[in-house]
């Protein structure tokens, strides 16, 4: 079981700090009524810092701390071609990929991943300049639907 809050120990700490705050504040020539406000205003700040952290359940915390989060890069990031198609949000973008075929599918798909154009045609053995011409012809067909909805 995490310790409960410790009023004395906190309060020492304070006290320490703020009389070598003042200190500071004092050598460095701040008047002594400017350093009565800033007394004042910290000890707001430490009452409401004491006030928040009686109330904090550490275990609860630490459980919380604990549970293991799913990593949302693997989650969003797909691996295959078709979990590529599932993961497009935009259903008009989606049916014109499946209207271009497999081929097209498949050099969005590596274009997503960060290849670019030079790569894919390695990659797929397509000439570059026949992947650039589809990717223009695509992006025309979208934009064409898409202003006629």
């Amino acid at each position: 079981m995490a310790k409960p809050y410790n009023h004395r120990r906190a309060e020492n700490e304070y006290k320490k700090w703020k009389e070598k705050d003042e200190r500071f504040m004092k050598k460095n020539g701040m008047p002594m009524d400017k350093i009565l406000l800033m007394r004042d205003f910290d000890r707001m700040q430490f009452n409401s810092d004491r006030r928040f952290f009686e109330k904090v359940d550490y275990d609860s915390e630490q459980k919380i701390s604990k549970v293991v989060q799913p990593n949302l890069s693997e989650l969003n990031d797909p691996k295959t071609v078709g979990d590529f198609l599932n993961s497009i949000t935009s259903i008009a973008f989606a049916e014109l990929l499946e209207e271009f075929g497999f081929e097209m599918q498949l050099i969005i798909f590596l274009m997503y991943r960060g290849y670019c154009a030079k790569e894919v045609s390695k990659i797929t053995g397509i000439p570059e300049w026949t992947i650039c011409r589809r990717l223009a012809k695509l992006d025309c067909t979208y934009k064409i639907r898409k202003t006629n909805k």
